[in-house]
């Protein structure tokens, strides 16, 4: 048992090393640097790469942190940001008398955190369904983090049409994405369904990126697009706060 807890130290010191490094290692060194014989390194090294947790460069014979470590600290990064930020979304969703969410973007795809969702006769369900970015809030505050050179490269291409109030026109969409971009607050009004509208605001890093979105949603039946509008300073307000409990 000590001897299993001694190799798991180790391997999490030699991650660690790998981490901190400017640039990438051999066994010899980190050897050297951990005071350990390189049959032990060889045995450590290969659990990490078992895991992804290293990655070996077949040029150099180099070693360095791998995918599976970033994977690691992704999860642990949203799973804290779920937990922060879940007060805020309660709060929110209780105030609007709405379905509140928080999304984040991952390899161009939109992904639910969390939801508080309303007792509703018709409830909507963000989790798991595909919205084209185009025809909802979150989607539109997602091309809003683009490059230019990226959103132009998405305008270019032709815009889905899932109701008569989807925007389709690429000018039209870029005028919208840019104040966006500025604003951190996107919106929706029947352009995902007639049944629902939205209304997303922007939580941001230190250095001002979009790293995910608070999102309401709300029956168009007994919301207009004013009071849907009406709802931005206190969205936003509760949009700052989560970023101040995660940063």
């Amino acid at each position: 048992m000590v001897q299993r807890i001694q190799s798991v130290e180790r391997a999490l010191a030699m991650l660690d090393i790998l981490a901190k490094s400017p640039r990438p290692q051999t066994i010899p060194e980190l050897a050297k640097t951990m005071e350990i014989n390189r049959a032990t390194a060889w045995r450590l090294i290969n659990t990490l790469l078992e895991f992804e947790l290293v990655e070996k460069d077949d040029e150099s014979g180099r070693f360095t942190v791998g995918s599976g470590a970033f994977k690691l600290a992704a999860s642990t990064q949203t799973n804290l940001m779920s937990r922060k930020a879940r007060p805020v979304l309660e709060r929110i969703s209780a105030l609007f008398g709405a379905s509140a969410f928080l999304e984040i973007a991952a390899r161009g795809e939109l992904i639910v955190l969390d939801q508080i969702r309303m007792d509703l006769p018709e409830e909507v369900d963000l989790a798991g369904m595909h919205i084209p970015l185009n025809c909802g809030s979150v989607g539109k505050l997602y091309l809003a983090s683009l490059s230019d050179a990226l959103l132009e490269k998405y305008l270019a291409s032709p815009l889905a049409a899932l109701t008569d109030y989807t925007i389709t026109d690429p000018n039209e969409l870029r005028t919208e994405v840019l104040q966006a971009r500025i604003s951190g607050v996107a919106y929706n009004y029947k352009e995902h369904t007639e049944q629902w509208c939205g209304i997303s605001a922007s939580i941001r890093a230190r250095d001002g990126r979009f790293i995910a979105y608070l999102n309401v949603t709300l029956p168009t039946q007994t919301t207009t697009r004013e009071q849907l509008i009406s709802l931005t300073p206190e969205l936003i307000a509760a949009a700052q706060e989560i970023t101040a409990l995660i940063a």
